[in-house]
């Protein structure tokens, strides 16, 4: 966590001393639609195994902003962590997060935005003996947008996503203190 956090801090630095060098267009109110892609690290903790991978994370965020400086969303994130394989149904581990959120630009008339929220985490294995699981989470990320037109928008994104699982307690295996974490980097596109 320490390390997503310096990640994260240093990131709002560059994109802080990004929006003193160039000013950008007011952020627009009303309904907006966004969609990422990127990639980043991803690490599952648990009483009886930890491991750490990179993947591909997915965003879809759309929302409504109030004022040119808030706007609440709803945002589906998730990373795949290896992909499915319809040959190999042994195959495959992901993990989303459905979140409101909040989304604020902190210096009117530049380009750079920070968001957050909490939801519902949820996270898939399909390896034998792997249990999928639901939990609570919640994200923190900060942006730098560019316009491309009057309302297309592009930013790079990084975003820290962490929560805690359910237990597991069967026949099978007893798992206590599951939690995942994934720090991505991406690119958005945002249409309002």
């Amino acid at each position: 966590m320490r390390q997503a956090t310096r990640v994260l801090l240093g990131s709002l630095l560059a994109f802080t001393a990004l929006s003193t060098c160039r000013a950008q267009t007011p952020a627009q109110e009303g309904f907006w639609l966004a969609g990422e892609l990127g990639g980043g690290s991803a690490s599952y903790d648990s009483s009886v195994l930890s491991h750490t991978k990179s993947g591909v994370a997915l965003g879809l965020e759309g929302g409504y902003a109030f004022t040119s400086r808030v706007s609440l969303a709803l945002r589906l994130s998730g990373c795949s962590l290896e992909a499915s394989n319809l040959n190999d149904p042994a195959k495959g581990e992901s993990i989303s997060l459905l979140a409101a959120a909040v989304r604020v630009v902190p210096f009117p008339g530049q380009g750079l935005f920070l968001r957050g929220g909490l939801g519902s985490l949820r996270y898939t294995n399909n390896h034998p003996m792997a249990f999928d699981g639901r939990g609570r989470g919640w994200f923190l990320g900060a942006g730098y947008e560019f316009p491309l037109t009057k309302r297309l928008h592009l930013s790079p994104v990084v975003d820290v996503t962490q929560g805690k699982l359910d237990d597991v307690n069967n026949i099978l295996a007893i798992i206590r203190d599951r939690r995942v974490r994934f720090v991505s980097f991406g690119i958005s596109l945002r249409f309002s």
